[in-house]
């Protein structure tokens, strides 16, 4: 579920909602908060890719109420098997979200060559404004895309009881010049794509 948003599109941190989780899942969501919208919250420095030391943000975690024990074997864990599994990676001592960020920087990602087809979920409403408009990043820095249609029937649910499935020709919208990166086995990220390359699967 995404987090709830403060003014102006960015997003904030409940801990009375994290209590209800396991500790697992509230680690999870909280480094998401840190890595994807407001490093500052416990002082981190993100370099261009989104990534940040590993023990300064174990440092800064044990600033936070309910994160006084935390220690880096905990993330390790949870990005090797736990529910952060696919929401970060890290590299070397170094950890970053693989998606959905809303920094005021640009995350840098090496372009990558797309399957011929991504798909995106979405609610009804939503996606007749898609299709007439196009798929805008919003206050995501990326529209995000999912691999397969499964995928995207469960972010699609996330919005909707009857979520509507968006087929990309990424294969024309490379050809208009829109970027893909592959940014987790199931996600993927691209430019704003335009409408002529977007249709309901059937």
């Amino acid at each position: 579920m995404d987090q709830p948003k403060r003014r102006g599109g960015q997003h904030t941190h409940r801990p009375g909602r994290s209590q209800q989780l396991s500790a697992e899942e509230r680690l999870s969501r909280f480094l998401a908060f840190v890595l994807r919208h407001h490093p500052e919250e416990i002082d981190l420095a993100l370099d261009e890719t989104g990534s940040a030391d590993l023990d300064a943000v174990v440092t800064g975690l044990r600033t936070r109420p309910g994160f006084a024990e935390a220690a880096r074997g905990d993330i390790e864990r949870l990005v090797a098997d736990g529910p952060g599994a696919s929401r970060f990676e890290i590299t070397g001592d170094r950890i970053r979200a693989r998606y959905g960020h809303s920094l005021p920087q640009l995350v840098a990602y090496p372009p990558a060559d797309p399957p011929e087809e991504l798909f995106h979920g979405t609610s009804p409403d939503s996606a007749e404004m898609i299709l007439a408009s196009g798929l805008k990043a919003g206050d995501r820095q990326r529209v995000h895309l999912s691999a397969d249609t499964p995928a995207a029937q469960e972010v699609g649910l996330r919005r909707s009881p009857q979520p509507v499935i968006l087929r990309i020709d990424t294969a024309s919208a490379s050809g208009a010049g829109i970027q893909f990166y592959r940014a987790a086995p199931l996600v993927w990220l691209s430019d704003d794509i335009p409408p002529e390359h977007i249709s309901r699967v059937q």
